[in-house]
């Protein structure tokens, strides 16, 4: 899958949309904690979030899986 700019994924954030179920993680960078982006928790600053293609990318960059929406 070839990667949507950061506007279109921080706006698919917000709305929880369900179409990158599976193919992009939000990770979140005051928490160090990584979201599927239909996750039901409080939506980060956009400044705040970096997305990864895979939950290894969001792992070995530090960050740990959320505990509400369970990404891996």
């Amino acid at each position: 899958m070839m990667f949507p700019d950061t506007d279109t994924l921080y706006a698919a954030l917000l709305v929880g949309d369900p179409a990158y179920e599976g193919q992009v993680w939000v990770c979140v960078r005051t928490t160090g904690i990584f979201c599927r982006l239909t996750c039901p928790a409080r939506k980060p600053l956009a400044k705040n979030c970096a997305f990864r293609a895979s939950v290894q990318d969001c792992l070995a960059a530090g960050f740990r899986a959320c505990k509400r929406s369970k990404p891996g």
